[in-house]
């Protein structure tokens, strides 16, 4: 996500007072720090600083897609260096799994474990275990009896 630049409704609106007030009266002052001289310093203030914001804004996107750029660069490095070593040493090595490699083999071994096969010693027929149930579990009665 990307931050946008901003503009600012209160510098417009507030360039555009001044404008009026100076048709009131080009040196108008009310007193308390109200005044034309003060007003403009502020509005040309905020105006600088919503302009340095801007640039910071711009600057940080730059750098976002520098870093962005860089890390596919180092992804794409990592790879190829692992590839080398693979290359040479090969993927069953002991090289290749220092540098970070994964033997296929021992990683298929490990993983795909078989369910060990479990011996039912009948003590009764499936018949017989049939008739003497009274349901299935859902209230009905078996189908075979």
């Amino acid at each position: 996500m990307s931050l946008r630049t901003r503009g600012s409704a209160a510098v417009d609106k507030a360039q555009l007072r001044l404008a009026l007030l100076k048709s009131v009266d080009e040196n108008l002052d009310l007193g308390h720090g109200l005044s034309i001289e003060a007003y403009n310093h502020l509005i040309n203030t905020t105006r600088a600083t919503l302009e340095a914001h801007n640039t910071l804004v711009s600057n940080l996107e730059e750098s976002r897609k520098t870093i962005t750029q860089m890390d596919k660069a180092l992804s794409e490095m990592s790879e190829r260096m692992l590839s080398g070593v693979a290359t040479i040493y090969g993927r069953n090595s002991i090289q290749y799994s220092k540098a970070g490699g994964s033997n296929g083999k021992r990683n298929k071994k490990s993983s795909s474990k078989v369910a060990p096969v479990v011996a039912v010693i009948p003590t009764q027929s499936a018949q017989a275990a049939i008739a003497n149930a009274s349901t299935n579990g859902n209230g009905k009665t078996p189908l075979l009896q």
